[in-house]
């Protein structure tokens, strides 16, 4: 029987040490690609054995840093129908992992599933929804982090933009907001089902530093101008300054402004010529060298 589901851990430098942690027991239907980013020749000497024995095991070096240029290096390599993208501390169970495959199973018209993960005791890491919904008609203020996403690698998938995302520098995170947004334009069915898929360690995520990090804030900016356009956007960043202490409105809501300029000013570069901001062109991910 040929694999299934393949987890797509994205990692970089000695954190590879860790990927050890995360394996199952070998499985007939899953298998691992490992994208791994190094930023200095010394970190490919630390590549586990166990990386390099085990024959469900794709380790792929990329040269750099960004987590999106990882995740994509990652999709490019998968061979399998079904993938889940993955934390490189996130923990899966083989009961987990089999109701994923039995989930897309069962709802052939779903492109990518959205679920729920937990932190080490159990908890949930989000308020979830009880019941399920399509991406098109999600509540207000429902986003989701990449560890709960599952795909298929035959639907309509853009490229994560790498202008977003750990290691970016200008924006931090927003990447995942962005790629659901654009497979949802792209013709992507994406369904939230209230199951858990995994475990992390508890602790915020980097979404939840708005108040105290600049590239937070820049990243809360360029999403809305990359889902709702310059002026959905620009009310949009207005109303919620509006409703932050008094002395922080301006300076919040300017540095959500220089976010949507930077996106506005700064094409997408991965090896693709393209003039035209992604927002009106989502690139498949596929198409990247």
């Amino acid at each position: 029987m040929s694999a299934k589901l393949s987890l797509l851990i994205c990692t970089i430098n000695d954190r590879i040490q860790g990927v050890p942690d995360l394996l199952l027991p070998q499985q007939a239907d899953v298998c691992y690609v490992v994208s791994f980013q190094f930023t200095a020749a010394q970190f490919l000497e630390m590549v586990p054995t166990i990386l390099k024995e085990r024959t469900d095991i794709t380790v792929l070096p990329i040269s750099g840093i960004g987590l999106s240029y990882n995740r994509n290096n990652a999709l490019r390599h998968c061979t399998t129908e079904l993938a889940l993208i993955v934390d490189d501390d996130a923990r899966y169970t083989p009961r987990q992992l089999k109701a994923v495959v039995h989930y897309f199973s069962t709802h052939p018209e779903v492109d990518i599933a959205c679920f729920q993960a937990v932190d080490r005791v159990g908890t949930p890491i989000k308020t979830y929804a009880s019941a399920p919904f399509d991406y098109a008609h999600r509540p207000s203020g429902c986003y989701f982090s990449s560890c709960e996403m599952a795909l298929r690698t035959d639907a309509p998938l853009p490229a994560f933009d790498p202008r977003f995302g750990l290691g970016a520098g200008y924006l931090s995170c927003g990447e995942e907001e962005v790629f659901l947004h654009q497979a949802h334009r792209l013709g992507a069915r994406i369904c939230y089902e209230p199951q858990v898929v995994c475990s992390i360690p508890s602790g915020p995520t980097t979404g939840a530093h708005f108040s105290d990090d600049v590239r937070v804030r820049r990243s809360k900016g360029a999403v809305l101008y990359m889902m709702h356009g310059l002026i959905g956007a620009l009310l949009r960043i207005t109303r919620f300054a509006l409703s932050l202490p008094w002395g922080t409105r301006w300076k919040f809501w300017r540095d959500m402004l220089d976010g949507i300029h930077y996106i506005f000013s700064t094409p997408l570069n991965e090896g693709v010529a393209d003039d035209i901001p992604l927002d009106f062109q989502p690139i498949d991910f596929r198409k990247l060298p």
